[in-house]
């Protein structure tokens, strides 16, 4: 007679269960394997687990890397001895620090954000010509031994007379005003090696401006001013190039401030252009002549609005130039020639062909609806009984 058996029945959730086996069903064997077998997928299954777990987490618990490499600072990768350029690292963390290694043997000290900047800035020079690997380090609670960033290589030569910007001139400004009001004036320049380049000017009274955003070489920028005292004043240009080197300051312009406009008389503005020195003589906000002091020639200039002024530099009747000196800007203007209308060019022409083959589409169809008999003319006949 077979033997009958209760057997355990092992569920990861429930743990152990009683089943008894059906009462035809023969069981054969060692009636602890399915419990063995159990087991064995139990341990087989949660060491990988436990395994994937603990790896997971090493980079957080027990690494000492850190959870980012530091970025490479920015800045440029040509320069020349003894000019101080600027590099910076971006970053948001506000608990780390950071270290400039220069590549020549020197380094800053460990620098934090400060405030709520998000980058940290620092400039420096190298004596002597060479190729420098410029580093970033570093370091937070998680990393106090500190972590490098990849190198910015930066290439370091000699310069000579012929690398630097060519001296300026002073393209546009104000030569005759009045104290308390701002005006605005504008430089031109060139590089030898087609650099970018940036201004500055000199008022004359111990003030210095900014240096202009880089430009184009051989495009002009600007800054403006307003003189608090009167009297006279030389206002002169320099020009830096995008790797520091400057050029010798332009020749200097005499500026005349006065009081108010009955002790001033008219207003001067000085504009250069085809290689010559204009002045625009205001007789008003919105009139004046455009003077020529080498030739004594003159000619009026037009108000356009929005503070710009038109030019006729040659007598001709056109005007050549366009002049904004709010901005000291002078550049070329072309007329605009207005066409003659035709009173033929507004009609809608193809909307008039598209109406006009619909209509005679339409017609066309009624006369064959005729022809075919599909529509039909008839004459009605009436009786009139006497």
């Amino acid at each position: 007679m077979p033997t009958k058996y209760i057997y355990l029945k092992h569920d990861f959730l429930m743990g152990y269960g009683m089943q008894r086996k059906p009462k035809n069903y023969i069981y054969s064997g060692n009636k602890n394997a399915h419990r063995i077998f159990s087991e064995i997928t139990v341990v087989l299954f949660m060491i990988p687990l436990i395994v994937f777990t603990v790896v997971s987490m090493a980079p957080i618990v027990f690494s000492k890397t850190p959870m980012y490499i530091p970025t490479t600072p920015t800045g440029t990768t040509f320069g020349f001895v003894d000019i101080e350029y600027e590099y910076v690292i971006v970053t948001m963390n506000h608990d780390s620090f950071w270290m400039f290694d220069w590549g020549d043997g020197t380094a800053t000290t460990w620098l934090q954000l400060e405030g709520n900047h998000t980058a940290i800035a620092q400039t420096h020079h190298w004596s002597t010509p060479g190729t420098y690997q410029l580093r970033m380090n570093f370091k937070n609670e998680q990393v106090p031994e500190g972590v490098w960033s990849d190198p910015l290589t930066v290439n370091i030569t000699t310069y000579t007379s012929n690398d630097f910007p060519n001296k300026p001139i002073l393209q546009t400004g104000k030569i005759q005003g009045i104290i308390g009001n701002e005006y605005t004036y504008s430089a031109l320049t060139t590089d030898p090696h087609e650099y970018q380049v940036s201004y500055r000017f000199d008022y004359g009274n111990g003030n210095l401006s900014e240096w202009t955003p880089y430009v184009l070489s051989g495009s002009s920028s600007y800054r403006s001013f307003s003189w608090e005292k009167p009297g006279e004043y030389s206002i002169r240009a320099q020009a830096r190039n995008q790797y520091g080197l400057e050029s010798a300051w332009s020749t200097p312009y005499q500026v005349i401030m006065k009081n108010t406009s009955e002790d001033n008389g008219t207003s001067v503005d000085l504009v250069f252009f085809n290689n010559v020195y204009y002045q625009i003589i205001f007789s008003s906000s919105y009139n004046g002549t455009f003077y020529n002091p080498s030739s004594g020639s003159s000619n009026d200039i037009q108000w356009k609005g929005g503070g710009v002024f038109l030019i006729d530099d040659d007598s001709d009747g056109r005007w050549e130039y366009l002049y904004a000196p709010t901005i000291g800007e002078i550049q070329p203007y072309q007329e605009q020639v207005i066409p003659q209308k035709n009173i033929f060019s507004d009609i809608p022409w193809p909307l008039i062909l598209i109406i006009v083959s619909i209509i005679l589409g339409v017609i066309g169809v009624i006369l064959v609806l005729i022809k075919t008999g599909y529509i039909y003319m008839y004459d009605e006949e009436v009786v009139v009984e006497k």
